[in-house]
């Protein structure tokens, strides 16, 4: 099989853009990608790859080519391709042949009216791929030993915080799995979208075409007598309070808030309007974190009382493989915390990450 480098060399060639797509498609699950961006200039197409959080850029489409890459996209995203001067959303999935067997990748495709043509993005998930489980995110025992006690309760509510690109969808995923491990409890979630499937569990998707929103799915999810709910974000009103209404009718309540750290979550709620006597009432745990890129175990280095990335072969020259989170909690009934520091603190000690990859995602 061809490398990745080989196929981007080989797509850069090619005239027929059915084929400088697959190209792209392949040398990205092949990169291990988690987004294709492709951005028009005058001059062509620059196409770069996410890998491990950081963008790379791996070739160029011809100026020529632009239009009829875009429309073969916009095909497989069953997306109008007369439509370019207004945004568009969709997805579809695509295989790789390789040797008899078929990695499926299911694909969310957007595109944004630019100056010199449509901005596209491709996000690649692997479909039916395994889901990491609570103990391969990077926690320390103590702060997972905590998680999974706060999960065997029967009611209140979890929040995973951190920007955009953190891992909290993930980390809210590995939770669900942790409390399917113990029996069948009837588990529904409130998605938008919906990024992976998960056997047992009831997803609800959220429609552009408004029939199922998030206000009508919150307001009916009660009515089916679920024993967990998990609502992909705390994003307004509405969803804070179809959040606490579950969490006070005997019901553990899964979702996500955009703060920066984990005690700013309770100032994001009293913001949005809970009464400060619910916070402790309600709230069991707020889970804060980031992804940093985890060192090459194959070539890292000792350097005085840390590590440093060095690159060979297994990591593509990067000195760096996949990523992994660090992690703050914060308990309101308890007053529990731990800080974020310390956790990056722990791994670049111990190889894990360098302090440089430490201090870019603490904004140090």
């Amino acid at each position: 099989m061809l490398s990745a480098k080989e196929l981007l060399s080989r797509a850069a060639e090619l005239s027929d853009s059915v084929r400088v797509v697959d190209e792209i498609l392949r040398a990205g699950l092949l990169s291990h990608a988690s987004d294709v961006h492709l951005d028009p200039f005058a001059d062509g197409v620059r196409v770069r790859f996410r890998i491990d959080g950081i963008l790379e850029e791996v070739m160029r489409i011809p100026q020529s080519m632009q239009s009829a890459v875009t429309s073969r996209l916009k095909v497989l995203a069953a997306l109008d391709i007369a439509e370019r001067r207004a945004p568009q959303d969709g997805g579809f999935s695509w295989r790789l042949a390789s040797g008899g067997a078929f990695s499926p990748l299911d694909v969310r495709m957007a595109t944004l009216p630019v100056r010199h043509g449509e901005r596209i993005t491709l996000r690649l998930l692997e479909a039916g791929g395994r889901r990491l489980g609570i103990g391969e995110l990077g926690m320390n025992a103590a702060d997972m030993a905590v998680v999974e006690e706060v999960l065997r309760r029967p009611h209140g509510m979890v929040l995973l915080t951190g920007p955009t690109g953190s891992g909290k969808t993930t980390t809210l995923y590995a939770a669900i799995q942790e409390l399917l491990k113990n029996g069948s409890p009837n588990i529904i979630t409130v998605e938008d979208p919906v990024e992976y499937e998960m056997p047992g569990v009831a997803q609800a998707e959220v429609d552009s075409s408004d029939k199922v929103n998030f206000k009508k799915a919150l307001k009916s999810i009660l009515r089916h007598d679920p024993d967990v709910v998990m609502i992909g974000e705390i994003r307004d009103g509405d969803s804070l309070d179809a959040a606490v209404k579950a969490s006070l009718t005997g019901h553990l309540v899964l979702s996500t808030l955009h703060t920066n750290d984990a005690k700013s979550a309770v100032t994001r709620l009293l913001d949005m309007g809970l009464e400060e006597s619910l916070v402790s009432a309600t709230v069991r745990l707020v889970v804060a974190q980031r992804l940093v890129r985890r060192l090459c175990p194959s070539c890292r280095e000792k350097a005085g009382d840390s590590w440093r990335a060095v690159g060979c072969p297994e990591c593509a020259g990067r000195g760096f493989w996949g990523r992994t989170g660090l992690f703050e909690l914060y308990r309101p009934e308890t007053g529990l915390a731990t800080l974020m520091a310390d956790d990056a603190r722990d791994k670049v000690a111990s190889g894990v990450t360098t302090a440089a990859e430490a201090a870019r995602m603490l904004g140090e």
